[in-house]
């Protein structure tokens, strides 16, 4: 399978090259503040209870990029290569993520749809609707072994 999942040493190297794809591919939608998470990040944190940064490699290029903390409560985003976006690569990156983590949650926009689709499509389910950090109408989303108990302690 050509997921990867990173290192603290592996992060510290890929680190310029995720944060230049999540900002070429992300279709702006990926917020600032997930960006400056992962600028930000000390690697060691990739061992922290609920953290985990995947990469979809084919032929030695980066397809996809998965990035979560909390479990996804704290900051989670997934961005794909336009070209590879009918290739499942966002559905086989986030239930990758939810096998290795046991649980994963995720704030999606409604307005996007492409986003929705892939987290449907990997078996989250929307069990609240917010305003995000945008102003937008934005659905929480979970799988696994999650509680909405989680999300509420916030």
């Amino acid at each position: 399978m050509p997921v990867y999942a990173f290192s603290p040493d592996t992060f510290s190297r890929a680190r310029e090259k995720l944060i230049r794809f999540s900002k070429t591919h992300g279709d702006r939608r990926i917020t600032a503040k997930a960006i400056r998470w992962v600028q930000e990040m000390p690697e060691v944190d990739i061992n922290q209870e609920g953290t985990l940064l995947l990469a979809y490699v084919h032929s030695k290029k980066l397809l996809g990029f998965l990035a979560v903390a909390k479990y996804g409560i704290r900051e989670s985003f997934l961005v794909v290569h336009p070209k590879a976006r009918t290739q499942q690569i966002g559905k086989t990156l986030t239930e990758e993520a939810i096998h290795r983590l046991g649980k994963l949650y995720a704030r999606v926009a409604v307005d996007n749809m492409p986003s929705l689709k892939t987290c449907f499509a990997a078996r989250m389910v929307a069990f609240s609707c917010i305003r995000g950090v945008t102003g937008k109408p934005t659905l929480w989303l979970a799988a696994g072994d999650w509680s909405k108990d989680d999300v509420e302690r916030l």
